[in-house]
């Protein structure tokens, strides 16, 4: 038999279970409509973190190389040391570049070198005849002369590079003549625009009187060159007024 209360549960219960069974859907799509949110609100993230990735990434690079324009950025005392460094190398260089001029010029002699010249003028004295019975036939020619009896200090040539009037490169030397009969003084010059072998003068002077002995001199031919401008004839006669009227 059953009881009076067990009624009352079971009408009370019946009502309980219908409104879960009515409000279950409605929950259903409720939730799904808050993942669905939550889904879009994720992916808007994503996105937004994506584009912006980018600016990071530049300003980190930008960041970067403001670090390294710090890091190159010199203080005043390295920038001393940084111009003294310069100016050491570029000194050296230059006195590189000066030095392997003069070596070239000695080791490779032109017609204008005082070397040269020194050793054709050499060679024009020895085929003179009066400088040949004035000091003897067994002379020899040196630089300069240090009152020393070591060869080495003899071989610098006393010499003179300069432009003459004419605008032609001249090169001046002076050197020493000794012999069995005396020692003398030997002036020779040579010009850019002469043949090989061609002296503008070439003197010797006696030490012991003074007395100059000519082996070459054509500086009244250079002059008359000069004079006449090019004109053989010009040439001709003021070559013949500056000799003295000889032919």
């Amino acid at each position: 038999m059953a009881s009076p209360y067990s009624r009352q549960t079971v009408t009370r219960m019946a009502p309980i279970d219908r409104a879960y069974q009515l409000t279950s859907p409605s929950m259903a799509l409720l939730s799904n409509k808050i993942a669905r949110k939550c889904n879009k609100s994720i992916a808007t993230r994503a996105l937004s973190s994506s584009k912006s990735d980018p600016k990071q990434q530049q300003s980190n690079g930008t960041g970067g190389e403001e670090e390294m324009s710090q890091e190159i950025v010199l203080t005043p005392g390295e920038k001393v040391v940084a111009g003294t460094r310069l100016f050491f190398w570029a000194g050296a260089f230059a006195f590189a570049s000066v030095c392997a001029y003069y070596i070239g010029k000695e080791l490779l002699p032109t017609k204008m070198s005082p070397n040269t010249t020194f050793d054709r003028a050499t060679s024009a004295i020895r085929q003179n005849e009066e400088v040949k019975r004035r000091f003897g036939e067994g002379f020899k020619t040196y630089g300069r002369d240090h009152g020393g009896h070591r060869e080495g200090r003899r071989n610098f040539i006393e010499h003179t590079e300069y432009t003459a009037e004419d605008g032609t490169k001249r090169t001046r030397v002076r050197f020493n003549l000794e012999g069995q009969y005396g020692s003398a003084f030997v002036f020779a010059e040579v010009s850019n625009e002469m043949a090989s072998g061609e002296f503008v003068y070439i003197l010797v002077q006696d030490k012991r009187n003074g007395a100059v002995i000519t082996v070459q001199d054509n500086r009244a031919a250079l002059l008359a060159r000069q004079l006449a401008g090019g004109n053989k004839e010009g040439q001709d006669v003021f070559a013949n007024l500056l000799g003295g009227g000889k032919n």
